[in-house]
């Protein structure tokens, strides 16, 4: 499974994305071939680190990328306020501990590295030759990519999440028709679980790109919305149909964040549904009874209480479409017009695969 950039480390990301104060100077000092080292540190935090960071100058005033960009001419690091508002100081000479291990080969990169994991602060380093933007938080590193690079693999990425969504929304419509029908097999219902979280997986991935692109991902940004759109409440709604034992909201999304990190294959996720079976063929073989709770909420529209309700009395969506009105009314919170709505839409549903 590919790893996960923590909430933590985005919010740092975000701070030298694209549109913000400190992207532009940044994009000023690499335009120019300048290097630099910054570290942020709040001004409390400073004296505490007097033997690590010895300051050659005290700054102390409000952040702008111009005063950042004339600063890094100097040697020595720079020091920033934590929320990137204030320049502490210039000229700093740093010392971290030499005993930190560090995989990098450069002096400023292997300093930028140490230092951040002995303060758990984070430091940018900005090398002067090959214009990489390395950011250090704590024992993580995040290196910046080209922005029109970046742009292209995201643009690409999110074409490619379009195209399993419109796949997706159509193995759903075949599986509307076998659930009417009353004959879904399980291996057909893990195959769209697979694809689904799939999709959710590499939206994950990119979601990254775009924080880093700032300003410049919001086009991408609103893509990838749209082709999420009611992906985890479907996802959620199929686990509460096929899950093996009746199970509530909150449990089919545990569910669903369980089969996110397991492999994603159909015997895995037929087990982590609560089927006992041991090889392909059985999940093949085996045919299950939606409850219908997807159908109910994202076809015919009724809310989940109710859903519950009806499911309660018949069992399952095959069921369902075989009474009539007069049956259907008599269930708490349908009443005659919502039955007559429902099985109208029910069978708008088996007439459009028949």
């Amino acid at each position: 499974m590919p790893d996960i950039v923590d909430q933590e480390m985005m919010e740092k990301i975000k701070l030298l994305s694209p549109g913000t104060k400190l992207r532009k100077a940044i994009d000023d000092i690499i335009h120019a071939q300048f290097g630099a080292l910054i570290v942020f540190l709040d001004e409390d935090d400073l004296p505490k680190y007097s033997t690590i960071l010895q300051v050659g100058f005290k700054i102390d005033c409000p952040f702008s990328p111009e005063k950042l960009y004339e600063l890094s001419k100097m040697d020595g690091a720079i020091v920033i306020a934590e929320d990137g508002s204030k320049i502490i100081g210039a000229n700093v000479h740093i010392v971290p501990d030499p005993g930190i291990p560090t995989t990098e080969t450069g002096t400023r990169h292997r300093t930028a590295e140490r230092v951040a994991k002995q303060l758990g602060k984070m430091v940018v380093a900005i090398s002067k030759r090959r214009n990489v933007v390395a950011l250090y938080y704590k024992d993580k590193k995040y290196v910046f990519g080209d922005l029109n690079l970046v742009l292209t693999k995201v643009g690409q990425t999110i074409n490619a999440i379009e195209r399993f969504r419109e796949s997706f929304d159509r193995d759903l419509e075949i599986l509307d028709e076998s659930e009417i029908e009353g004959n879904v097999s399980l291996d057909s219902v893990c195959e769209i679980l697979v694809r689904g979280i799939e999709i959710k997986t590499i939206s994950a991935n990119v979601q990254l790109s775009i924080i880093e692109l700032g300003s410049e991902g919001r086009l991408s940004q609103m893509r990838l919305r749209e082709a999420l759109k009611d992906l985890n409440e479907i996802l959620t709604l199929i686990i509460m149909d096929y899950s093996k034992k009746e199970i509530g909201e909150d449990e089919a999304k545990q569910v669903l964040e369980t089969l996110m990190k397991i492999d994603h294959r159909i015997l895995p996720f037929a087990r982590a549904l609560g089927y006992d079976v041991t090889n392909i063929q059985q999940v093949s073989d085996m045919i299950v009874r939606p409850r219908g709770y997807r159908i109910l909420r994202n076809e015919v529209h009724i809310p989940m209480n109710i859903s519950q309700n009806v499911i309660k009395s018949f069992h399952s969506i095959d069921q369902l479409v075989k009474t009539n009105a007069n049956v259907l009314q008599k269930v708490e919170g349908i009443g005659n017009k919502r039955a007559k709505a429902i099985l109208r839409r029910l069978r708008e549903i088996k007439k459009r695969h028949s």
